[in-house]
């Protein structure tokens, strides 16, 4: 039912609702088959990379389809009740998986997947502001939103070590023990306490937040910048995690060598959300997201030139920087959100990442069943750089686009650095 909740909200809850949301956060991301669901997939299922690709296009399509109905749900209905529903889905998604026998029984688990990460994102976003917000802690936002995905991060190192050394007597438990985890997650999702809104306690109505949401993305061109460069750093992203378990076979690692390597890159990758929160809030969200994609091109011009077991080391480095790129993008777009609707337009990250990302998939998995999988390093070393150059020049060109600022009597965190 709709939100009505007018009850005080305490700093005690706000802190409450951090611990619970982390719980919630680390269960997800505890994610024993990650080192190697790729090889689950063609060796277990016996899928080929066009027919993962195809899968993982038809699950963005999805998430485009989602996004918008499950930020206003969480606008309108609550914060709390978009993330219980979340948890739930993410448990049927990974029961599913792990019983999987062929392509169709993927395509039902990847739909609760896209309905779990739709009423996901941009729901956990407001809801960390939101409870800070109301216990006077809103300048904490990124720094916090930074430490919890270095935690879990880090958590996922430690199963993808467990992970690794278990898969080599079987795929499918790994699946079935997360599924058991993530049940904790639906637990400490029915602790969460929903916070007030940034403007008022009432939302808007579905026609208010859809409007206000087109009104913010075709009046702010450094919104569209934000969301551009974040799917542009997306699609890299996604590539390096999928061919990394195969460019691995191939470079002459054993399966049970997957584990330590994943868990030392998820480690590494950890540091990235926070190490790249903490340089945005100095040299500003643009020239942090500008650096950002600089370094990718470079680790990616490095992974083509790279011989034999060297290459997991670009591939290593490269994780840090695809994992912190994201709450970047959404501490620049959280300053450029109205309020009542914060839910809906940060989804939009989610929607912009799944359109380009999409595509991209279905592309890089018919190279990778006929060419080299390296080459396609060498070609995003050449796609990257003009993109960002293109987006950098829009957002000069924009200085006095500052979108529509959330309704609040809170103290305005923007600053002159991140505004850039």
């Amino acid at each position: 039912m709709p939100l009505t909740t007018t009850s005080p909200f305490t700093a005690a809850d706000c802190d409450r609702n951090l611990r619970w949301f982390l719980v919630i956060r680390f269960s997800y991301d505890f994610m024993l088959w990650g080192p190697v669901w790729v090889l689950y997939m063609t060796q277990t299922l016996g899928l080929s990379f066009t027919q993962i690709m195809l899968l993982e296009m038809a699950f963005q399509t999805l998430m485009i389809l989602m996004e918008i109905p499950t930020g206003m749900f969480a606008d309108t209905h609550g914060r709390v009740w978009a993330l219980r529903g979340s948890a739930i889905a993410f448990a049927l998604t990974i029961g599913l998986w792990g019983t999987a026998q062929n392509a169709a029984w993927v395509m039902g688990a990847w739909f609760f997947w896209a309905l779990a990460e739709t009423l996901w994102n941009g729901t956990d976003a407001a809801l960390l502001y939101e409870s800070l917000l109301a216990a006077g802690r809103e300048s904490r936002f990124a720094r916090t939103l930074g430490r919890i995905g270095s935690i879990t991060v880090a958590g996922a190192a430690v199963a993808a070590i467990i992970g690794g050394w278990a898969a080599q007597w079987g795929f499918r438990p790994l699946m079935w023990a997360h599924a058991v985890l993530i049940l904790v997650g639906v637990f400490a999702a029915f602790r969460l306490r929903e916070p007030p809104r940034a403007d008022d306690v009432v939302p808007g109505s579905p026609r208010q937040i859809i409007r206000g949401m087109w009104t913010l993305l075709t009046s702010s061109a450094k919104l569209r910048v934000l969301l551009l460069a974040a799917a542009t750093i997306d699609v890299v992203y996604v590539v390096v995690i999928i061919f990394q378990q195969p460019l691995m076979l191939e470079a002459g690692f054993d399966i049970a060598e997957f584990g330590p390597v994943y868990a030392v890159s998820t480690i590494l990758a950890a540091a990235g959300p926070i190490t790249l929160t903490w340089l945005s809030s100095r040299w500003g969200v643009p020239k942090t997201l500008l650096f950002i994609g600089a370094s990718v091109t470079c680790l990616c011009l490095v992974t083509f030139m790279t011989p034999g077991l060297w290459i997991v080391v670009p591939l290593t480095l490269l994780r840090p920087f695809g994992h912190g790129a994201r709450p970047v993008a959404v501490e620049g777009m959280n300053a450029l959100v109205q309020g009542h609707g914060r839910a809906t337009v940060l989804s939009l990250r989610g929607i912009a990442s799944a359109a380009l990302v999409g595509p991209t998939e279905v592309l890089t998995g018919i190279w990778a069943d006929r060419y080299p999988i390296r080459k396609l390093f060498l070609a995003l070393t050449g796609a990257l750089p003009p993109i960002m150059a293109t987006l950098t020049v829009i957002w000069r060109r924009s200085s006095q686009d500052r979108g529509i600022a959330p309704r609040t009597n809170a103290r305005d965190t923007t600053t002159d650095s991140q505004e850039g």
